[in-house]
């Protein structure tokens, strides 16, 4: 009967290539764990300087570096080892392994856990300063993630990035069918929303806590938002176009059968099922109420949408419609700005 050996660290490997010695030679000989960590403890013991051992993203460790992380912790505080180790906690679900590693550790008297805050509004705007891109929307969009930030800064453009959309969407691999539909749901509703409203519009409300865990949604009083806007914005991009009408749909219903007079909101569910009659009903109501506010962009936005939806052969409604656009844009124009709708 063979005997399968456990496989050996990624990091144990480049450390060997590092430090040569016994260690390196263990591992081409394909030695078993407790020969190499024991090789690796005696080599650290023998250094005379301080020797810093860095394992970065071992929130995508497997379980033989979490292994090795779990030995060298609870061994090098009388070595003259710095061990620092970096991960994203908002990747981790509740019963990660990593979590359960972090959590033995941290009765070490010599373990230190130092939390990276995310980048303020100032210091978005420094790192997007002469690129052209608008600062308050760039904090808006990725909540300071400093990944984020600087992935879309890189990119050159307020169009998301490759590299962010393919973060996004490797996170939502782990989940199961259900919970991928309900994100995909949640995505269409927008960047916060009542949590009677999502489960309204799920088979199994107990995805809402697979969701909830992955931190894909987070809980916020007695709504759910998403983390970051560009998450959303990236969860959004990847759904075709055959369910976002069908989603739109069923969110408009929801809203409807709730008694919603949200006539912005049941026009953008509207435009995005293809609903040209609900288009025409609901946007040219919303600018309407958005003019009465002052929201000037709000309003012209509204009657944008209603336009691309008229007829043409009804030219009166469509006349109707550019004169009142017209007149936002003149607002506008002359400087006249009023709030945004909230």
């Amino acid at each position: 009967m063979a005997c399968l050996r456990p496989p050996r660290s990624g990091p144990l490997l480049d450390i060997a290539n590092q430090i040569d010695g016994e260690l390196l030679r263990l591992c081409r000989a394909e030695a078993k764990r407790d020969q190499l960590y024991g090789a690796l403890l005696r080599q650290l013991s023998d250094l005379q300087t301080l020797t810093v051992v860095v394992i970065e993203d071992v929130h995508w460790a497997d379980e033989a570096t979490l292994d090795l992380l779990s030995y060298l912790g609870r061994r090098i505080q009388h070595l003259p080892v710095l061990l620092l180790v970096t991960y994203r906690d908002d990747a981790l679900v509740s019963n990660d392994p990593l979590r359960l590693t972090l959590g033995g550790l941290a009765s070490q008297r010599t373990t230190r856990r130092l939390g990276l805050p995310t980048l303020s509004m100032a210091g978005v705007a420094t790192l997007a300063q002469g690129t052209g891109i608008d600062a308050t929307e760039l904090h808006r969009l990725t909540a300071g993630n400093p990944f984020f930030v600087t992935e879309v800064l890189q990119a050159g453009s307020d169009a998301l990035p490759a590299s962010v959309r393919d973060a996004v969407l490797a996170r939502t691999t782990a989940l199961s069918g259900p919970a991928r539909d309900a994100l995909e749901v949640a995505a269409l509703i927008g960047s916060r929303m009542r949590s009677e409203l999502l489960v309204s519009l799920i088979d199994d409300p107990l995805v809402m806590d697979e969701l909830v865990s992955h931190v894909l949604l987070i809980k916020d009083g007695d709504d759910l938002r998403f983390r970051h806007q560009i998450a959303r914005v990236a969860i959004e991009g990847a759904i075709p176009p055959y369910r976002k009408a069908a989603i739109h749909t069923k969110i408009m219903h929801a809203l409807l059968a709730s008694g919603s007079d949200d006539d912005a909101r049941l026009g953008f569910h509207a435009e995005g099922a293809g609903n040209p009659e609900l288009v025409l009903m609901y946007a040219p109501r919303a600018a309407g109420r958005a003019a009465e506010l002052g929201a000037r962009r709000e309003a012209a936005a509204q009657y944008e949408r209603a336009l691309r939806f008229v007829p043409a052969t009804d030219m009166r409604t469509r006349a109707e419609l550019l004169d009142n656009l017209a007149k936002q844009l003149g607002f506008l124009r002359n400087g006249r700005k009023g709030a945004l709708k909230p």
